[in-house]
């Protein structure tokens, strides 16, 4: 089961069948779809499709989160996962697991991408005992590049995408945090 990660102006909450409306109306944000969803307009089974998925890979702690205010506003999504088909055939990256990261642009600027990022890569590190996460990011996603280097990220070559060529990303992972 995965547990519900702090931020510092929110939290990560596992998703839930309630979370379908929300995620979808993300997903559909003309921003968050240009890179994420290769400005495809998801159908909503396709999107319910994403959450039964995200359920079934709860127990080996992954999966998909929402990211709420501290108000409790679901602002954003973001995820552990099986890194995709297209990728797993590029430079080494089959078998790894990427994070996945989306944020209500009436809320990009305010931290909260950073925040999850790092909740994630502490949680993968500390709680999975995962020693590497990978990820790749669209060549015109300036800000997620940045996210994904400011958060230690290094490059690691590039790959096709479908909808644009990919910048891939590695990150190895210190030991875990001990409690004191």
């Amino acid at each position: 089961m995965k547990p519900c990660l702090s931020l510092p102006e929110g939290r990560l909450r596992p998703t839930e069948p309630g979370d379908l409306n929300a995620v979808l109306a993300l997903l559909h944000d003309p921003d968050v779809r240009r890179f994420l969803c290769d400005d495809i307009m998801l159908p909503r089974e396709t999107v319910a499709d994403m959450l039964a998925r995200s359920d079934a890979l709860a127990a080996r702690g992954l999966g998909l989160w929402v990211i709420e205010t501290s108000r409790g506003s679901v602002v954003g999504l973001a995820g552990l996962e099986p890194v995709s088909a297209e990728i797993a055939m590029a430079a080494d990256m089959a078998g790894k697991i990427e994070p996945l990261i989306a944020v209500d642009p009436a809320y990009w600027g305010r931290g909260l991408a950073r925040g999850a990022l790092e909740a994630l890569i502490g949680y993968a590190r500390d709680t999975l005992g995962l020693t590497e996460l990978v990820a790749s990011v669209d060549v015109p996603n300036h800000r997620s590049r940045q996210l994904m280097q400011r958060c230690g990220f290094t490059d690691h070559g590039h790959a096709a995408g479908p909808a644009h060529r990919l910048v891939l990303y590695r990150m190895v992972l210190g030991c875990p945090a001990t409690a004191e």
